[in-house]
């Protein structure tokens, strides 16, 4: 008898069970969606292989139902999973929920009593069973395990296809309602639809019971519509003229390497990656025919479009006929039924490429896996490649001279905005133009600290100081990490003095000073948590934008004429051997931050002759890159080797000490000379309540793989394995 072998987006290896009763498919239903028992309940699996089935293989649970009449991923897919486990050090289900988190649709599930079987065997609550069929909802899960363990359960299961709903209004408002209800309802007969009734509340202006109010008492309510896709404008340009297709192209304004992309798409069907939507959109309308899938399309939309690709049908929304259709797309879509010819990473050394849970692996990485598998072409696409990929033939497209201008912080005078900073603001409101102002971290100050003593105010939870946020009369401290907040203190703690000195400036407090020094000037605020509204802006009015990197990922502005960082130095001054290279790859950011202009890129810093300042005014990316190669390679990190981080954290600090020196133990005698470095508290030393040791293997793919294998558990404490890291601090955004 043939035994399936299912993975489950959990992780765990694949499970075994036998095929879904009365239910033949050809082969062995390699790539089918599956509907398994676990543990009580029903979860959506993968037919990643089968197996000829044991003489004990009457005692595995069997199969419910097969979800698909057709396989959800092709053989290669399949396989891939595999491959992509084995390299990230994880379990095949926890690579499958990394790389498909919308395999499992929400289930139509009815039960019954097999007719022959006696009514008897019935649990107590379980009668109506007996008589036709009905709900599985209703029903005791485990009882219903139960039953179908000893084989009297008849089931049937489907995929349950739920339509979009939204909220709109469904009578006149009375005149008895509050100024506020009477608001939200006005403000959606303008909207004519929202999505729930937080956005709606948001829009009006008001609190979500007051919507709530109103949907109850029947004035608005949900409906069902058709999904309406996303309409983007289309944009024709000419594609550039290219001597040969490069593995890795480098340089050029953004619109240069989106014609350069146009040429390569020109040829064969591709398979676009991007780190994050927002850039994906940037691309999106030079190339209206392609394919476009990205996680924050709807879970039963990207199933939608997934199935719709499987059966080679016209997708709506693109002008690709299934499998022959060029894909722009996010990590999600690696594993798209495509037919594609070649593989484009777009900025490959972008840290949203790593997935923060899971698997922890690399997108571009897995990229590189999937394209040999394939066995098709893998190009690299960024303005400065990564230095992971510098070692493979390029085409650099000629940079025009960034306009930089370095403000030495060692000579000039104020803080956080020097006179000569406030002089270029100064001209930006003279000529009506625009500004960004970029900060490091939001809220007022990275740190609270007593001029009298040193004192300054630390998380209880993390071995960080609390941010300060200048919010009333003495503000509230507030941990970025772990989300502890206190009150400021109105006198310091160890020594009674009311004198405090805020180090390092956050967007409050750049904010509070364009305020007091250029008051006409109108100033509005962007990070991750708060956003103003840009209209004006985007309008072509005069003003500043203050904000975190959250701007690299905003609408541009049109007049924009300064980029200034009053704190550049905040951006390079991490524990971690990319920190430089991150650094260089935003200043050539914020330098091409205008598809068309050529912004002034002003620097407050303490150190002018960095590097990748250098680098920035000789317009020469290559000179950062060669010396960035040269230090690496002398200390052997990567790219001259891979590194693997062992994380193990615990509460109690012993535990996790003891536990990270068992780890590397266990790994000693394996191990070169050079393998291993470590163990070592981590950077950030404690992070929310746990304390955090790192053990780190830089080695060749082979040697790594030796030291992994067989890897021992850790006993009372979490292990972590962060493959190919990009960080070491671990720390959220700030």
């Amino acid at each position: 008898m043939r035994v399936l072998r299912v993975a489950l987006p959990l992780p765990i290896e694949p499970m075994s069970y036998l095929p879904p009763h009365a239910e033949e498919r050809e082969g062995n239903a390699l790539g089918h969606r599956v509907v398994v028992p676990w543990r009580g309940e029903l979860r959506v699996g993968l037919v990643v292989g089968s197996e000829e089935g044991q003489h004990k293989s009457f005692a595995l649970r069997e199969a419910v139902a097969y979800l698909d009449d057709r396989p959800w991923l092709k053989a290669s897919a399949t396989e891939f999973l595999s491959v992509a486990a084995r390299d990230s050090f994880c379990t095949v289900g926890t690579m499958l929920n990394d790389l498909l988190p919308f395999l499992e649709p929400p289930l139509w599930h009815r039960v019954r009593l097999l007719p022959q079987a006696d009514p008897a065997v019935l649990p107590k609550g379980l009668e109506a069973l007996a008589q036709d069929w009905q709900e599985a909802r209703g029903f005791d899960p485990k009882l219903l395990d139960f039953l179908r363990e000893a084989g009297v359960l008849q089931e049937e299961v489907a995929e349950q296809r739920t339509r979009q709903q939204a909220l709109v209004v469904l009578r006149e408002p009375s005149e008895k309602l509050s100024e506020k209800a009477k608001a939200a309802w006005y403000a959606l007969r303008d909207l004519r639809q929202q999505e729930s009734m937080a956005a709606l509340a948001r829009a009006a202006g008001v609190g979500v019971g007051v919507v709530k109010g109103l949907v109850e008492k029947g004035y608005i309510g949900f409906v069902e519509i058709d999904p309406v896709p996303d309409t983007v404008e289309a944009k024709r340009l000419e594609p550039l003229p290219l001597p040969s297709l490069p593995v890795r192209l480098e340089g050029g304004r953004l619109l240069e390497r989106i014609r350069a992309l146009a040429t390569l798409m020109q040829t064969e069907p591709a398979m676009v990656i991007f780190p994050e939507v927002s850039l994906l959109k940037k691309f999106q309308p030079f190339f209206p025919e392609a394919l476009v899938f990205h996680g924050e399309m709807r879970a039963e939309e990207r199933r939608k479009v997934w199935e719709g690709v499987s059966r080679g049908e016209q997708v709506s929304g693109s002008g690709g006929v299934g499998g022959k259709a060029s894909v722009l797309c996010t990590y999600q879509g690696l594993l798209l039924p495509l037919a594609v010819r070649r593989i484009v990473v777009v900025e490959e050394a972008a840290e949203a490429y790593k997935l923060p849970g899971g698997s922890r692996a690399f997108v571009p990485r897995l990229a590189r896996h999937r394209a040999q598998q394939l066995g098709i072409p893998l190009h690299y696409w960024s303005a400065v490649n990564s230095a992971e990929v510098w070692a493979e033939p390029a085409l650099d497209l000629p940079s025009p001279t960034p306009r930089l201008h370095l403000l030495d912080m060692r000579q000039e005078r104020g803080w956080p905005l020097s006179g000569a900073a406030l002089a270029l603001l100064q001209q930006v409101q003279e000529k009506n133009r625009q500004a960004i102002v970029l900060s490091a971290r939001r809220g007022y100050s990275a740190v609270l600290r007593c001029k009298q003593c040193d004192w300054k105010a630390m998380c209880p939870n993390c071995a960080l100081p609390l941010r300060f946020h200048k919010s009333g009369r003495v503000g509230f401290l507030q941990c970025h990490q772990c989300g502890h907040e206190q009150k400021a203190p109105d006198l310091c703690p160890s020594c009674q003095s009311d004198v405090f000195d805020p180090r390092g400036p956050g967007v409050e407090w750049l904010l509070e000073a364009l305020a007091q020094y250029i008051p006409a000037l109108p100033c509005y605020r962007y990070t991750a948590e708060a956003k103003d509204d840009l209209h004006r802006l985007l309008v072509g009015e005069p003003g500043v934008l203050v904000g975190t990197t959250a701007i690299l990922r905003g609408p541009v502005l049109p007049e924009l004429a300064l980029v200034l960082l009053p704190y550049a130095d905040g951006f390079i001054l991490e524990s971690d051997f990319r920190a430089a290279e991150r650094y260089h790859r935003l200043l050539w950011q914020l330098a091409d931050l205008h598809p068309h202009r050529r912004p002034l890129l002003a620097l407050q810093t303490f150190e002018p002759l960095h590097p990748a300042h250098r680098a920035l005014q000789n317009a020469n990316p290559k000179g950062f890159m060669e010396l960035e190669l040269a230090l690496r390679n002398t200390l052997g990190y990567p790219p001259a080797c891979r590194m693997v981080k062992l994380e193990v954290a615990h509460p109690k600090e012993p535990v996790a000490r003891d536990a990270i020196y068992q780890l590397a133990g266990a790994l000693q005698p394996k191990a070169e000379s050079g393998e291993l470095l470590g163990p070592a508290p981590a950077p950030v030393a404690r992070l929310r309540g746990q304390f955090v040791f790192h053990l780190l293997l830089k080695s060749s793919e082979a040697r790594i793989r030796a030291l992994m294998e067989n890897l021992p558990s850790v006993r009372g404490a979490r292990l972590r394995i962060d493959p190919d890291p990009q960080r070491f601090v671990g720390l959220l955004e700030d």
